[in-house]
C-alpha cells in the first residue's frame, strides 16, 4: 500500500490537535503522533508539541516530510482523548488506510462536548459537596448550587465567543462574588463558604496537574507554559472576587 507522506503528516497532526485541544498531556500528544507515524512505515520520527504548536517530522520512502500545526482553542474532553488513544492502539494491531483513519479522526473531532445541561448538573453536585466540605450547612449548600449553576452557564456560553480564559475567569469570579453578597440579604448564610465553594468550579486543576506532570517528565517549556496559564487564571479569580468584595462587602 503506497502511503502519501504529506497526507500522513496531516493525519498525524490532526490526531495531535484533537488531543491537545481536549486537554491531553504533552507527552501523550507526542507519543500518539509518533506511534501513528510509525504504524504507517515512517522512519526517524520526531514529534514535538507545546500547548499551542504541533510539529511532526519523519522519513518515508526516502523522503523527509514535515508538518506544523498551530493550536488555539482549548477545552477538556477526556472521552475524545480516550478514543484517540484507542485508535492509536488499534493501528498497532490492525492496519487501516489513511482515508479510513481520517474518517475516524473526523468522527471523533465532530463529537459534541459535554451537553450544557450535564455540565450544569455536574456544577451543582460539585458546589453542593464543596459547601459541606468547607464546613457549611444546608443554606450555604443551596445558595452555592444556585450560584454555581449560574456561573457555570455563564462560563460555558461566554467561552464559545470569547477566547481569553483570563477575562472569562475574571468576569465569572466577579459575578459569583456579587451574587453571594446579594443573596445574603435574602437568607443569612456564611458568605465566605458560598464564595469559596463556587470558586472551586473555576480553579484550573487540570492545567496545574499537567504542568507538574510535563515538568517531571522533562517537558519544561510546556510545563512552564501551563503553570503560567494556571497562575494567570488564579490571579483573575482573586482579582475579580477581591474587587467585588471591596466594593460590595459593606452592603
Amino acid at each position: 500500500m503506497e502511503i502519501d507522506a504529506d497526507y500522513l503528516a496531516k493525519s498525524v497532526t490532526k490526531a495531535g490537535r484533537i488531543l491537545l485541544e481536549c486537554g491531553a498531556e504533552i507527552y501523550r500528544v507526542e507519543d500518539t503522533m509518533k506511534r501513528i507515524a510509525l504504524c504507517y512505515g515512517a522512519d526517524v520520527v520526531d514529534s514535538y508539541a507545546t500547548p499551542t504548536l504541533l510539529i511532526i517530522s519523519f522519513s518515508l520512502n526516502g523522503h523527509l516530510t514535515h508538518n506544523i500545526k498551530r493550536v488555539s482553542s482549548k477545552t477538556v474532553n477526556l472521552n475524545k482523548i480516550e478514543e484517540i488513544n484507542n485508535l492509536s492502539r488499534e493501528l498497532s494491531h490492525t492496519m487501516m488506510d489513511l482515508d479510513c483513519l481520517n474518517e475516524h479522526l473526523d468522527k471523533i473531532d465532530r463529537q459534541r462536548d459535554i451537553h450544557l445541561i450535564n455540565s450544569i448538573l455536574g456544577a451543582a453536585v460539585c458546589t453542593f459537596g464543596f459547601a459541606f466540605f468547607f464546613g457549611g450547612g444546608i443554606n450555604e449548600a443551596i445558595f452555592a448550587v444556585i450560584i454555581g449553576t449560574i456561573v457555570k452557564t455563564f462560563v460555558d456560553l461566554l467561552s464559545e465567543y470569547f477566547p481569553s480564559s483570563f477575562f472569562i475567569h475574571l468576569f465569572a469570579s466577579s459575578l459569583l462574588t456579587a451574587l453571594a453578597i446579594i443573596f445574603k440579604n435574602i437568607i443569612p448564610y456564611n458568605q465566605d463558604i458560598v464564595i469559596i465553594s463556587s470558586l472551586m468550579l473555576l480553579v484550573p486543576g487540570l492545567s496545574i496537574t499537567n504542568a507538574i506532570r510535563d515538568s517531571v517528565r522533562g517537558d519544561l517549556l510546556s510545563g512552564l507554559s501551563k503553570a503560567t496559564e494556571a497562575i494567570f487564571i488564579a490571579v483573575a479569580l482573586a482579582v475579580g472576587s477581591g474587587l467585588v468584595i471591596t466594593m460590595l462587602g459593606a452592603f
